[in-house]
């Protein structure tokens, strides 16, 4: 081979070398200056983030619990997928109460204030949801309707929602590396402080997506009733609660009818549902943001609606 030709190779290799070597430069400094979640989203590849993404980071209240409520609190789970997690933009102002408190996801307690299902410090890999650091959720709306209800409660919150999860999913399963078993993990741990008095689910979303479009994943349209009572069944049973109120939340309306093909059936499923100390809350009449998920506005309403089943629920019922 001549000087002239090894010349030549010997350039192009270094030359494709050199590319290599600037776009891992500027994709590790992309990265660092806007995130790789940024990226796709401006690709088209992620959902953009909630309409206020300046990426807040609102000032999170101290840690710690007033000695004079330990063990007073009534404690509330709040499981299922992202309407449960919280993906509305956080409003201007939280009106936050001195009675409210959360057991966050990093275990400790603190004064009430969304987003509730922060992501910080979070001990439970299995629920992490790394868009809900920004989002509204129905958790502080709930207990703030309880409070003004019943001023003298101390409320406790304990997030467990995992989004775009299935009610298979939820399916019990002890293991705390499992959806089931690390709320059931959290509510336990947070019953040094008080008592357990219901859980609130909103669920169902998932399950009503075209089965042929996501035929690896398990979904229940047709038996959602059945698998739900089960699930209600198996966590009263885990916490000897046979009574433990429970609200859920019927999946209301969507704007992706290509995706959603069984959204009618898991409603109905839904509406069927019939277990003593166990109501249902509907959210179709209100507006949606998104595709799926509800607005600030819609969010606070269905916290409210939360509150009064469950009061509902004490008033007519022997729920305990």
């Amino acid at each position: 081979m001549s000087g002239v030709g090894w010349n030549r190779r010997l350039l192009a290799f270094f030359s494709l070398l050199l590319v290599f070597v600037i776009g891992v430069v500027g994709g590790i400094w992309l990265q660092r200056a806007y995130g790789a979640g940024d990226l796709l989203r401006a690709a088209g590849v992620l959902p953009p983030r909630p309409e206020n993404t300046a990426r807040p980071t609102p000032t999170r209240t101290a840690v710690g619990l007033p000695a004079e409520f330990h063990g007073q609190l009534a404690l509330f789970a709040l499981a299922g997928q992202s309407n449960m997690s919280g993906w509305a933009p956080l409003p201007a102002e939280q009106t936050l109460h001195p009675r409210a408190f959360l057991f966050g996801n990093d275990y400790r307690w603190r004064l009430a204030q969304e987003p509730i299902d922060h992501p910080e410090g979070q001990v439970d890999r299995i629920s992490l949801d790394q868009g809900s650091e920004l989002g509204t959720s129905p958790g502080l709306a709930f207990a703030n309707a309880l409070l003004k209800d019943k001023p003298e409660m101390v409320v406790g919150l304990i997030p467990c929602a995992k989004g775009n999860t299935t009610l298979h999913e939820w399916r019990r399963n002890l293991g705390d590396d499992t959806l089931y078993g690390s709320c059931l993990k959290r509510m336990a741990a947070a019953t040094t402080m008080g008592e357990v008095a219901g859980l609130l689910f909103f669920q169902g979303e998932a399950d009503a997506l075209n089965p042929e479009q996501y035929n690896d994943r398990i979904l229940s349209a047709y038996d959602y009733g059945e698998r739900f009572s089960q699930f209600v069944n198996d966590l009263r049973r885990d916490l000897a609660r046979p009574n433990l109120p429970i609200i859920f939340a019927q999946i209301g309306s969507h704007a992706s009818p290509e995706a959603f093909t069984n959204w009618a059936v898991v409603q109905a499923q839904q509406a069927a549902v019939s277990i003593p100390c166990v109501a249902m809350i509907t959210t179709s009449d209100l507006p949606l943001r998104d595709g799926v998920h509800y607005t600030t506005e819609s969010y606070q309403i269905i916290g409210e609606r939360f509150a009064a089943a469950y009061f509902h629920l004490m008033k007519t019922q022997e729920c305990e």
